[in-house]
């Protein structure tokens, strides 16, 4: 058992780094000094080093949701927990790992050519007046609208309807969020937002996805892909098709901003980047591993078992630092250095095992061409830093900028 020594400007435990100023010289720390180790004073397990989180994130007794409650107990009986339950992240059985590779063949099999000309065009509609520096506040709405749009149009959702799936989302994502990691705290208000949310998000591609003139690339091509591989379930298909905005509606925004960030802290650098564009993409790789988006994930043990030579009990609930192991000196030399020309970068952003998501180049592709976009228009970089906050999380570090 280990006694954690804080400092006093490190978070107060690992679920409070994500909305933490600067949490890095913590991960740092727990990913050299303490691998693996049981937090006594809040009940769960903690892996930090890559080794560690490697391990549990590839074992097979470690699961995604806990036996005893495979779908949050408070979204039982609504809309949001039927999403839930079914989409393939959060699944171990059997039926989810067939569909899982659906998921995964459809997204990878897109044309991120194409992606990137709808992307582009995408910004170009967004970008109302081309005459005018993007404010903070503007700022913020493009990076949450660019990406979800995307991935909206690729469905087959129409522009129209882009403003209400956008607010659908956010509703179910927080009531999710809430349920199943208690940040933020779950209210009546917020449950009842998120089953409402998520019960138009559903009705909305059902009906797109029995239009076959509707029906856009990515949704026809999940559907292809899990009828291939033997799930004929609509609904399943179609809950995984709202996966993809769910997981990108948060994450993609998160990650613009935090590269944003990046280059608000080093002018000589952003000097740089403007010059050369092509920068971007490598600058967006070295952000995934300094400052990723999902700070951790959970798992839960699906029996007694020994994990990085301890023995864990079922039931018990491990918190995988994804963040702390991208700072692991074994997976990157020098990693607290900040290196865009950094050589064989290695992070865990987008996981590993059956759960690895199949998004790493669909989603940097799209952050891509938004900050490309933005530094294009001009940018308030030094009101950036002055207007930050994080939004509430205990797995994922989303910046906020508000004026």
């Amino acid at each position: 058992m280990n006694t954690i020594i804080l400092s006093p400007d490190e978070p107060a435990h690992v679920r409070a780094a994500p909305s933490h100023r600067d949490p890095s010289a913590y991960y740092s720390r727990l990913a050299q000094e303490q691998h693996f180790f049981h937090d006594e004073a809040n009940g769960w397990w903690v892996a930090a080093s890559a080794a560690a989180v490697k391990e549990v994130l590839t074992s097979r007794i470690c699961l995604t949701r806990p036996l005893s409650e495979p779908i949050p107990e408070a979204l039982l009986g609504g809309a949001a927990g039927q999403i839930f339950g079914r989409l393939v992240r959060l699944r171990d059985d059997d039926a989810g790992d067939k569909l899982r590779r659906a998921v995964a063949s459809a997204l990878r099999g897109v044309d991120l050519g194409q992606v990137a000309v709808v992307a582009h065009r995408r910004a170009m509609e967004l970008d109302s007046d081309a005459q005018e520096m993007f404010s903070v506040d503007r700022t913020m709405t493009f990076m949450f609208a660019l990406p979800v749009q995307v991935v909206a149009q690729l469905l087959g959702i129409p522009k129209a309807s882009f403003g209400d799936v956008m607010a659908w989302l956010g509703d179910y994502g927080a009531a999710a969020a809430a349920a199943a990691t208690g940040i933020p705290a779950l209210t009546a208000e917020l449950l009842a937002r998120g089953h409402h949310g998520a019960q138009a998000l559903f009705e909305l591609v059902m009906k797109i996805r029995r239009d076959s003139q509707q029906c856009g690339p990515l949704l026809h091509a999940l559907a292809n892909e899990a009828r291939r591989v033997g799930c004929d379930d609509e609904t399943d298909v179609v809950v995984n098709a709202i996966g993809y905005l769910v997981q990108g509606y948060v994450a993609m925004a998160s990650l613009i901003g935090s590269t944003l960030l990046a280059l608000a802290r080093q002018p000589a650098l952003r000097t740089q980047v403007v010059a050369d564009p092509t920068l971007v993409r490598p600058l967006i790789q070295e952000v995934l591993r300094c400052d990723p988006v999902t700070n951790s994930t959970f798992r839960f043990m699906a029996r007694d078992g020994k994990i990085a030579g301890h023995m864990v009990r079922q039931g018990e609930m491990i918190i995988v630092l994804l963040a702390a192991a991208n700072r692991d000196p074994a997976l990157n030399p020098d990693p607290d250095r900040f290196d865009i020309t950094r050589a064989d970068r290695k992070f865990l952003e987008f996981g590993a095992g059956v759960h690895a998501c199949p998004a790493e180049k669909f989603a940097p592709l799209l952050v891509e061409v938004a900050v490309a976009h933005l530094l294009r228009r001009g940018l308030p970089f030094e009101q950036l830093e002055s207007s930050l906050t994080y939004a509430a999380s205990g797995h994922v570090r989303t910046p906020l900028f508000k004026r």
